[in-house]
């Protein structure tokens, strides 16, 4: 299999500018968002959450997103049997 790489034809969204620079080199971002300093910050947070010393709270990890599937939850296009159709 022959593969091409270095393309970069995608933007990145939500990050900032310098972040992407430095880390993306190249790489286009027209919407500007979340730096390292952000991501550190959310990073050490939810490891916090999910370790921290506390046995009340050790399993207290948010999810971390809204369309999550639940078993009763609301009806959403992205379904695990619609996400593994387009996979195979």
């Amino acid at each position: 299999y022959q593969s091409y790489c270095g393309a970069q034809i995608f933007d990145a969204i939500g990050l900032k500018s310098d972040f992407v620079e430095k880390y993306f080199t190249g790489t286009a971002t027209l919407i500007e968002g979340v730096g390292l300093d952000e991501i550190a910050t959310e990073t050490l947070s939810r490891h916090t959450d999910a370790f921290g010393n506390d046995p009340v709270l050790r399993n207290n990890l948010e999810v971390g997103g809204e369309y999550m599937f639940r078993m009763r939850g609301e009806a959403h296009m992205w379904s695990p049997d619609a996400v593994a159709s387009l996979q195979h």
